[in-house]
C-alpha cells in the first residue's frame, strides 16, 4: 500500500478505491449487456446428449435476453452458508475471495444457429501473471510480489468455440477448467490464441486492453476484429 501520512488519509484512499471500483464495475456490466445484445446471444441452458452443458438458442419472438452467468476466478468464491448469513467466512479464506472483479469470467451464451459459443474474462490487474510470465514466482495472498502496478495491465480475454453440427462443446466450457486455462492464456505471449478441440472445433482466445471497451465505438471495433478472425479461420460470421 501507498505510503499514507495519517490514518485519515489512508481511510479517504480507501472510501475513493471503493467509489472507483464501483464506477468500474457499473460500467463493466453494461458493457458485457451491451456486447452481449450485438452478438445476440442467449443464456438458456440445457444439457446435450453427451452430458456437456450447452445454450437453446432464443426465438425471435423472445422478449430480451438479460442474464449473464458469472464464474469468480482468480480465487474461490465465498462457501455459501446454510444458517445465519449468506456466505461463510473461514480462516483460510483469501481477502480475493470477496473482492470479485479482480478476475470475473462472463459468459455471454451462444448465437441463435448454436455453433458459437463466447465468454469475456475481465483481468482487472494482470501483475501477479505478469510476474508468472516473469519466472518471479509470485504468491496470489501477497500482492507485493506481483509486477508494480505501474508495469501491469488491465485486460479482457474473449474465449470463443465455433463447433461443426457434429462435434459437441468442449469439456473447457467448466469453472474450474477456465482457471487453470486462464493461467496458460495469460502467460502465453500471444494475444490471439488459435486452438482446436480434441473433436475438431475451433477454440479462440483474443486479448484486449480494458480501455479498448470504453465507448461503443470502440466496443464496435474490437467486436469488428473478432468478427473477422473467425470470419478467416472458420468462414462463420458472427456479425
Amino acid at each position: 500500500m501507498e505510503d499514507i501520512k495519517t490514518t485519515h488519509d489512508l481511510f479517504v484512499n480507501i472510501r475513493r478505491s471503493i467509489r472507483l471500483l464501483y464506477e468500474y464495475q457499473k460500467r463493466m456490466q453494461g458493457t458485457m449487456f451491451h456486447i452481449k445484445s450485438v452478438l445476440k446471444l442467449s443464456y438458456s441452458v440445457k444439457t446435450d446428449e453427451n452430458g456437456s452443458n450447452s445454450v437453446k438458442p432464443s426465438s425471435k419472438h423472445s422478449r430480451p435476453d438479460t442474464r449473464i452467468e458469472i464464474n469468480k476466478l482468480f480465487s474461490l468464491a465465498p462457501r455459501q452458508s446454510k444458517d445465519y448469513g449468506e456466505t461463510q467466512l473461514w480462516v483460510g479464506n483469501w481477502a480475493w475471495d470477496y473482492i470479485y472483479p479482480m478476475v470475473m469470467e462472463y459468459y455471454l451464451g451462444e448465437n441463435s444457429d448454436g455453433n458459437f459459443r463466447l465468454s469475456v474474462i475481465q483481468v482487472t490487474d494482470d501483475g501477479y501473471y505478469l510476474a508468472r510470465k516473469q519466472n518471479i514466482s509470485p504468491d496470489r495472498c501477497d500482492t507485493y510480489t506481483f509486477s508494480l502496478p505501474e508495469e501491469s495491465n488491465s485486460i479482457v480475454l474473449f474465449v470463443m468455440e465455433v463447433k461443426t453440427k457434429e462435434a459437441p462443446w468442449a469439456k473447457r466450457w467448466k469453472r474450474d477448467s477456465m482457471e487453470e486455462n486462464l493461467t496458460k492464456w495469460m502467460i502465453d505471449s500471444r494475444e490471439v490464441i488459435d486452438d482446436t478441440t480434441n473433436r475438431g472445433n475451433h477454440f479462440i482466445v483474443m486479448k484486449f486492453p480494458i480501455s479498448d471497451l470504453l465507448n461503443d465505438i470502440s466496443i464496435e471495433k474490437v467486436l469488428n476484429n473478432i468478427s473477422l478472425h473467425i470470419k478467416k479461420i472458420t468462414g462463420i460470421q458472427i456479425i
